[in-house]
């Protein structure tokens, strides 16, 4: 039998179905999952030779799941942020195809561990390289769902609102995705999984949504899409075909409940019914929405049962931001200080993920049987005192470096502060160096030039 670890003295926050929150709460783990939650008293009686971790002062939470990441693309961080628009769709920085894959694999080190390390322990990811990606990412020991960006429109075309598609470009990231299904799909005993994603109904073809969709059914995977993510793809979409890009997903047997769509902003009459209707998740990405001035109409499809989860795209991977996003964005948007709650955000970045991704039975909260992928987040900063309601105080004033430890699996992968999978000032320096010379390489730009004066 596996030995027995017991996380005491915490305060649990198990977000079961009753929301059940132990106070002095102990977790007991056996190998990959969690073998009982309750009181410290009680779980120290039942399991007397279990191996000991105090935890007073934090609070133990089921990892969170960041249902949209693009970890390569930290390449852009701080400066593609005052560009406008997507990074994808331009030439004149560094990402996309403008990076070779041992770039992306240098850069997805980075994006993952960062993840990690702020208490996402399972992640949707979708690049180019899905190959490197797939491989910094299971180094880390973070737990992923990976898909390889799949279209046939020229995306540096998109920008200038032209859209021109090849067949041979759309077989070959297809063919890619394909490959990474049958070389990762289950790795690890189900630690790396794999989507397959289509980038956009704009910049992915009719014909080739319809073979992506045939790709999933046939290798029994899900799906990942951006969706509503901007008006021109909604414009392009019915120019295209008349119908919106949800109806369109939905004509070509895309929209379904195994469908991550991430943002969701743009929604045309019905449109939010029908995302609903479908049992498709959707990814809410307020910080990075709200940047380019926009959001999702979360309330609205939360009133209509749509399943509605959290991601963070190309932002800094702090899914507590994110929480802490979504309450504030979706009240002014719905002019109502009582749509959203601190108990609902926490629900979005963990059971709702799992659900997503159609391992609620695994993930996405603390209850006997489950994964035992777990975070504890420090209750005693200053910037969170006086804790009354611990997840109020989280998600309203605490930050993703308020995470001290992560387990994967039962498996310790941060512990104190410190990522034990890989050595974190080593990463950080690669990727530090390698974005220099991209950045010189594709822009002519180095960090002593100043600011870079692409502005939009």
């Amino acid at each position: 039998m596996d030995t027995v670890t017991l996380l005491t003295h915490a305060t649990v926050v198990t977000v079961d179905p009753q929301r059940t929150i132990h106070q002095d709460g102990a977790v007991a783990i056996s190998g990959r999952h969690v073998l009982a939650v309750g009181k410290t008293a009680d779980l120290e009686a039942a399991y007397p030779d279990a191996t000991r971790v105090d935890a007073r002062g934090q609070m133990v939470l089921p990892g969170f799941v960041n249902l949209h990441v693009h970890c390569a693309i930290g390449v852009t961080r701080g400066i593609g942020d005052d560009m406008g628009g997507a990074p994808i769709y331009r030439r004149d920085i560094p990402q996309g195809v403008m990076m070779s894959p041992d770039d992306t694999l240098t850069m997805s080190r980075l994006g993952a561990m960062q993840a990690l390390a702020m208490g996402s322990t399972t992640i949707v990811e979708n690049y180019i390289h899905a190959e490197s990606n797939v491989e910094a990412l299971a180094e880390v020991g973070i737990r992923a769902v990976v898909s390889e960006r799949v279209h046939d429109a020229d995306l540096f075309s998109v920008r200038h609102g032209q859209y021109t598609y090849d067949e041979t470009r759309g077989r070959r990231l297809l063919a890619a995705n394909a490959r990474l299904i049958e070389d990762w799909h289950g790795y690890d005993d189900g630690r790396i999984t794999c989507h397959v994603g289509p980038h956009g109904p704009d910049t992915a073809s009719p014909d080739l949504l319809r073979r992506a969709r045939a790709l999933a059914d046939e290798a029994g995977v899900g799906m990942f899409v951006h969706l509503g993510q901007s008006a021109g793809e909604v414009d392009q979409v019915r120019a295209l075909t008349g119908r919106g890009s949800v109806e369109h997903l939905a004509d070509v047997g895309v929209l379904g409940p195994d469908l991550v769509a991430g943002h969701c902003a743009f929604l045309g009459d019905g449109e939010a019914q029908l995302l609903a209707d479908s049992g498709a998740t959707v990814c809410h990405l307020p910080a990075v929405n709200a940047k380019s001035g926009w959001i999702a109409p979360v309330p609205e499809l939360r009133r209509l049962g749509a399943r509605v989860g959290l991601g963070t795209d190309n932002m800094a991977h702090d899914m507590i931001e994110a929480m802490r996003f979504a309450v504030a964005v979706n009240r002014v948007a719905a002019a109502d200080a009582g749509t959203i709650r601190a108990m609902d955000a926490l629900e979005m970045a963990t059971i709702q993920g799992a659900r997503a991704l159609g391992r609620e039975h695994e993930l996405g909260s603390i209850e006997p049987g489950k994964l035992a992928d777990l975070i504890l987040v420090d209750l005693d900063g200053p910037h969170v005192a006086p804790v009354l309601d611990p997840v109020a105080s989280m998600v309203y004033a605490g930050h993703g470096s308020d995470v001290r430890s992560v387990l994967v699996g039962g498996r310790f992968v941060v512990r104190d502060h410190e990522v034990l999978t890989v050595d974190a000032r080593t990463v950080v320096a690669d990727a530090q160096k390698r974005a220099e010379h991209l950045w010189a390489h594709v822009a002519g730009w180095a960090p002593a030039d100043g600011p870079t004066g692409h502005r939009c």
